[in-house]
């Protein structure tokens, strides 16, 4: 018996073929048998579902703190407002001969607060205590107000 005859008998009860031991690829490379192949390609294709749902729940995750935000940008709007209504008060409803504030500092109920300064233009008569701002056009008084709640700050700036 040849040895070729003698490795064919002993891979017989094995059901495995010679010619596929040893085929080699056009390239030059021993070719295997493919075992596994299917588990390598079901590991794979796990990892790149895996690393979406990731990535996409990183995203929820962010646009969701961002919307909560949202609503503190909007208290700090209305703080800020409240602090130039506050400054139109003093300006308008409190007589000229009592003392009037330039500036305003205060914390609302919800713990959202403002600043608030007014500053008079060059060409009105102003208050006592109110700086004159040269780059303020108004015809009176320019009022700049800035509301801020948690770590969010909005401003309003008015002219009149």
């Amino acid at each position: 018996m040849t040895k070729i005859q003698i490795i064919k008998t002993r891979f017989r009860h094995l059901n495995i073929r010679i010619s596929n031991l040893f085929r080699i690829s056009t390239f030059g490379f021993r070719i295997l048998p493919q075992k596994g192949v299917s588990l390598l390609f079901v590991v794979l294709i796990m990892s790149v579902i895996l690393s979406v749902g990731a990535g996409i729940s990183v995203i929820l995750i962010q646009q969701t703190k961002m919307i909560g935000e949202i609503g503190h940008s909007v208290v700090s709007f209305y703080a800020a407002d409240s602090g130039v209504e506050q400054q139109l008060y003093d300006l308008y409803k409190i007589p000229p001969e009592k003392t009037h504030m330039p500036q305003y500092s205060s914390v609302l109920n919800n713990t959202a607060s403002y600043n608030v300064t007014a500053k008079c233009s060059n060409t009105a008569e102003c208050y006592v205590g109110f700086a004159v701002d040269e780059n303020c056009t108004a015809l009176n008084y320019c009022i700049k107000s800035v509301g801020s709640y948690e770590k969010t700050k909005r401003a309003i700036e008015i002219e009149y």
